[in-house]
């Protein structure tokens, strides 16, 4: 942070509040695309700070290395006749309902509406995921135990197999204005979304696609 020498009488002087609103309102045009309800708060700047009041629009920027989200940093840079440059913190928050446990939930049983309820977080410390639909958590397992307000990710949820090894099942390729259909056999099991060996019956070629219902795989032509 830059401490300019005192300049001038108080109404010289560029207003601090200011400078906390202009990197308030540039963080927030940077986060806008997040998912989420953000918040944003600007840290104090020293009130000894002296800075001539700037002639020209103010300019926010992140300085290297800064990201939107989280505890940040941002320059606020007067390019007028007396220029000058000061950095301050920035709190960055994105808030957002997401699935949590209403009670201690086991392994292995299917999960009900009264097994989850939505809850405001703070989606910058979700690291590992979450999930925001209800409907996204119904039916489904656990892999381990969670307690009281966990937060249900998609990694703790068992995906249920729709296609088992051996199996027989509809390859489908599409090509635009078509679509093939051919007969395979799957190299593994996989569930709704995920990637699966299959071998071709005709050919006997082996290719990828994803499972997109029960014992129906996608493949690229």
């Amino acid at each position: 942070m830059l401490f300019p020498p005192a300049h001038g009488m108080a109404k010289d002087n560029q207003s601090l509040p200011e400078i906390q609103e202009i990197a308030r309102k540039f963080v927030l045009r940077q986060a806008e695309a997040l998912p989420g309800n953000i918040e944003v708060v600007p840290g104090p700047l020293d009130r000894r700070l002296r800075l001539p009041k700037c002639s020209h629009p103010l300019k926010a920027f992140f300085p290297s290395g800064s990201r939107p989200t989280g505890n940040t940093t941002v320059g606020v840079r007067c390019t007028g006749g007396t220029p000058w440059t000061v950095y301050l913190s920035v709190k960055v928050a994105v808030y957002g309902k997401v699935v949590v446990a209403t009670r201690p939930l086991g392994s292995g049983s299917p999960l009900s509406l009264v097994d989850i309820h939505l809850e405001r977080r703070n989606l910058e410390r979700l690291r590992q995921g979450y999930l925001s639909d209800p409907a996204q958590v119904v039916g489904k397992r656990l892999k381990r135990p969670l307690g009281l307000g966990a937060v249900i990710t998609p990694e703790v949820l068992k995906i249920p197999k729709l296609v088992r090894r051996g199996q027989q099942v509809i390859l489908i390729a599409k090509v635009p204005g078509l679509q093939v259909r051919m007969k395979g056999q799957a190299l593994e099991d996989a569930g709704a979304g995920e990637q699966i060996r299959v071998r071709n019956i005709s050919s006997q070629r082996v290719v990828e696609g994803t499972v997109t219902a029960n014992g129906i795989v996608q493949v690229q032509m």
